[in-house]
């Protein structure tokens, strides 16, 4: 039997109200989509509103059935017991079952102009993902780590789920990967070409051989941009302009691209942003204009015609993706969103 992919969308964030943000994800539900993905910012690059991202999926998970509902964020700006004791509750008036969440790293833009430590990620990670477990139990907790302690702490609430909520593991660094093949009930990625996804899952399968016998079976997943168009040309015009934020230049060599980047654009990615530093928002959109080619963004993200785009999935999907997330840059979104849902999900459902 053929394994079922599943299909996410990103929460089309900054800039749309709460209730729009509710909108769309009944809309999603009603496509077909199992997923509805949020970023968790308190702010991002472009300067508009930015709800707090659980209480739009508080609200959301009552306006809607089925559908699943998180965030991909950080193990910085929550306590782990506090984040834990959220998420229970969350999922309680959801009904069950419908709640997940993806932590990583985190990035500058949401922690340094707040004053927030942006120190020992992984650890944090690690450590963060294996107290909410504990927490979830139900039992009292002892916990002596490296950045967390606790003595006799529990929740008085506990996910309905009895597996507990599906925690997500972002990675692309080597021990990240092989982090979230250890403790994650899944692995999230940023988008890359297809080969330097499986490559990537060589590290998360080498993680594996450490899991813990009661975790879900991992699934891979793949955060990616997507547009499409009539045709390759229509498609890549919406992505030319933000193509500097579509790349982590760090992937620039495993994906074979021998690209000197000069020294003043070096530490320039998405997770060292600062929004209200012009000059670095300057240098990072001129190092997009002069290293990332229009055959290196479309080897990175999903774009063209609807048969492009299906044959791009397929690749994706025999380098080992189970489940897409998708962000859309298409010319025209609600065609795509139509093209999706009643005939690219549909074809990969069966």
């Amino acid at each position: 039997m053929a394994k079922t992919i599943k299909f996410g969308m990103a929460g089309p964030v900054p800039g749309e109200s709460t209730g729009s943000l509710i909108d769309h994800t009944r809309k999603y539900e009603g496509g077909g989509f199992d997923t509805v993905w949020f970023p968790d910012h308190v702010i991002f690059m472009a300067k508009k509103v930015t709800p707090e991202v659980w209480s739009v999926i508080t609200a959301a998970s009552v306006k809607t059935g089925s559908i699943g509902l998180g965030t991909i964020g950080d193990a910085h700006r929550y306590h782990p017991a506090i984040f834990a004791h959220r998420l229970a509750t969350v999922d309680h008036i959801s009904g069950g079952g419908r709640i997940f969440v993806c932590v990583g790293y985190g990035e500058k833009m949401n922690l340094d102009p707040y004053g927030i430590a942006w120190d020992r990620p992984l650890k944090r990670v690690e450590e963060a993902v294996k107290i909410m477990r504990l927490l979830w139990s139900g039992e009292p907790v002892d916990f002596d780590g490296e950045i967390f302690k606790m003595s006799r702490a529990e929740l008085r609430i506990t996910p309905l789920t009895k597996s507990g909520i599906p925690i997500y593991i972002a990675a692309t660094g080597p021990k990240a990967l092989r982090l979230a093949g250890e403790l994650g009930d899944g692995w999230v990625t940023n988008a890359m070409p297809a080969e330097v996804f499986k490559l990537k899952s060589k590290a998360v399968r080498e993680g594996m051989g450490k899991r813990s016998k009661g975790l879900r079976k991992l699934e891979r997943t793949i955060y990616i941009f997507l547009s499409m168009g009539r045709d390759e040309d229509e498609a890549y015009s919406t992505l030319e302009p933000v193509k500097h934020a579509l790349i982590w230049p760090e992937l620039l060599e495993d994906a074979g691209y021998d690209i000197k980047i000069a020294k003043k654009y070096k530490e320039l990615k998405y997770t060292k942003i600062m929004p209200n530093d012009a000059g670095m928002l300057q240098k990072f959109r001129e190092m997009g204009q002069k290293y990332y080619s229009r055959e290196l963004v479309l080897d990175f993200v999903i774009a063209g015609s609807k048969a492009q785009v299906i044959k791009r999935i397929e690749q994706y999907i025999k380098a080992g993706v189970d489940h897409f997330i998708l962000r859309d840059f298409s010319p025209d979104r609600a065609k795509t969103y139509r093209v999706l849902t009643k005939e690219i999900i549909p074809y990969f459902r069966g």
